[in-house]
């Protein structure tokens, strides 16, 4: 990645392309989970790709890309929610027709949400676009151990929220399915160990 990266600081667009195709999936991820509507994450990736590219000249360590692009796509993302911050965002409510997954999916959305969003933005990069907590550090501009401290407040927080939307005692995020499952009732015999 680092040879793309040289090429595309030295004006080669279609080096500049390709590191944007290796890392499409992680911008639009990152992009829904700010925003939640896939076009509004579309119009902020696209002004993420367009700054990116006026800007890689700037990128003094090309090993740092990925982090790079992700800092810029939330800084975006930040900017547009402050813009809008008048408006009140709601999902869409699904059909009766639409599967448990959709809904189970609409359950993370909701429940990541809940989170408070100096914790919402670690879990999402740890768990979902698994960046590791030094690299975090380094995106956002805080000690790895204030990570770790949030990443744990974080999950915390999570289950509390499931806890609160559920009304179940125990749960356990699944972050690459993006669902929440319920961990089984302990009986007797669990706490004896």
């Amino acid at each position: 990645m680092r040879r793309l990266v040289k090429r595309a600081q030295s004006g080669d667009a279609d080096a500049f392309v390709q590191l944007i195709e290796e890392n499409r999936q992680s911008l639009y991820k990152v992009a829904v989970c700010y925003v939640k509507n896939p076009e509004d994450a579309a119009d902020i990736i696209q002004d993420t790709i367009l700054t990116a590219f006026e800007k890689i000249g700037d990128l003094r360590q090309p090993k740092y890309f990925r982090t790079w692009l992700i800092r810029l796509l939330i800084n975006k993302a930040k900017d547009f929610l402050e813009k809008r911050s008048w408006e009140v965002a709601f999902g869409e409510i699904p059909d009766r027709e639409h599967s448990d997954g959709v809904l189970e999916h609409m359950m993370y959305e909701e429940l990541i949400q809940a989170v408070d969003e100096q914790y919402r933005d670690i879990l999402v990069l740890h768990y979902v676009e698994g960046f590791p907590t030094k690299e975090i550090g380094e995106l956002l501009g805080m000690k790895d151990a204030t990570v770790r401290t949030r990443l744990r407040r974080g999950r915390e927080d999570l289950r509390r929220a499931y806890e609160r939307q559920s009304g179940k005692r125990e749960c356990r995020m699944d972050w690459k399915q993006e669902k929440v499952v319920r961990l089984p009732e302990r009986t007797g015999e669990n706490y004896a160990r």
